[in-house]
C-alpha cells in the first residue's frame, strides 16, 4: 500500500506543471552557476588556484542546489495534505484499510522521488567535464547525498506544515518559516561553547558542508534521519489529533 500512493503522489507530481516549472528553474539556475565556476575557475592562473575544480563545484554548485531544494520541496509539498484536508477526501482515505502511518510515508517516499530527480542536476553538470578534466567522483558523490538528505528533511517539514492547515499558500509559508529558523539558528551572536555547539548542530548547513567536503559523518546521517523522523512523527500526531477531534 506504501508503494502504490508513493506512486500515486510522484504521478501527481509530476502531472502538475508546477513541478516541471520548478525542475526546469532549478537547471537554468544550476546550468548558469556551473558555467561561472567554469568561468573562474579557468580565468585564474594556476598558482592562483586555492582549491580544485572538484572542490569549487561541490561548495558553489552543490550548496546553491540545496538552497534551491529548500525553496523547491514546500511548493511540491504544500498541496499534499492540506489539499486533502481542504476536499475533505482526507477522511475518505482515512476510511481505507490503511494507517496514517502508511498514508504518510507513501506520501514522503513520493516526493523523495521528485527530490531525487533534482539532486542529480548538479551531478548531471559535473558529469558533462568527465571526459574533459579529472574530478573526484567520490567527493562529488557524496556532495550529492548530501543534497538529497537536505531534500529529505525539507520533505518531512513540508509535510508537517502541510498537516497543519487547509491552505496550501499558509502550509507553504510555514515551511518556509521553519526552513529558515533551521538555516538560520547557529547565525546568532551566542555565548557560551555549549550553546554554540548545539546550535550549530540544529542548522542543516552546517552538517551539509561536510558532504561538501567529501566526508561523510555517522553523526551527520544522524542529523538527519532524527530530523526527518521527528517531523513525520509530528505530521502523525497532527493527523491523529484532526482524526480524533
Amino acid at each position: 500500500m506504501i508503494s502504490t500512493i508513493a506512486r500515486r503522489e510522484l504521478r501527481a507530481i509530476f502531472v502538475s506543471p508546477l513541478a516541471w516549472g520548478l525542475l526546469a528553474a532549478n537547471a537554468v539556475i544550476l546550468a548558469w552557476i556551473f558555467l561561472r565556476v567554469l568561468e573562474r575557475f579557468s580565468g585564474l592562473e594556476a598558482a592562483q588556484r586555492t582549491a580544485g575544480l572538484t572542490i569549487e563545484l561541490s561548495l558553489t554548485l552543490f550548496s546553491f542546489a540545496a538552497v534551491l531544494a529548500m525553496l523547491s520541496v514546500p511548493l511540491l509539498t504544500m498541496r499534499m495534505l492540506s489539499g486533502e484536508l481542504r476536499d475533505d477526501t482526507f477522511n475518505l482515505l482515512g476510511a481505507a484499510p490503511v494507517s496514517l502511518t502508511e498514508i504518510l510515508l507513501g506520501k514522503f517516499l513520493g516526493v523523495a522521488g521528485a527530490i531525487a530527480v533534482m539532486g542529480l542536476l548538479p551531478l548531471v553538470l559535473a558529469l558533462s567535464l568527465s571526459q574533459a578534466v579529472h574530478l573526484d567522483w567520490g567527493l562529488l558523490a557524496a556532495a550529492t547525498v548530501g543534497v538529497w538528505l537536505c531534500g529529505l528533511v525539507f520533505g518531512a517539514v513540508g509535510l508537517f506544515a502541510s498537516s497543519l492547515s487547509a491552505q496550501p499558500a499558509l502550509t507553504a509559508v510555514t515551511a518556509y518559516g521553519m526552513l529558515v529558523l533551521l538555516s538560520v539558528v547557529n547565525r546568532g551572536e551566542i555565548t557560551g561553547s555549549q550553546a554554540v555547539s548545539l546550535f550549530d548542530w540544529l542548522s542543516w548547513n552546517e552538517h551539509l558542508l561536510w558532504f561538501l567536503f567529501g566526508v561523510v559523518r555517522a553523526s551527520d546521517l544522524l542529523y538527519f534521519l532524527l530530523f526527518i523522523g521527528f517531523f513525520l512523527a509530528l505530521a502523525h500526531r497532527r493527523l491523529t489529533n484532526r482524526r480524533l477531534g
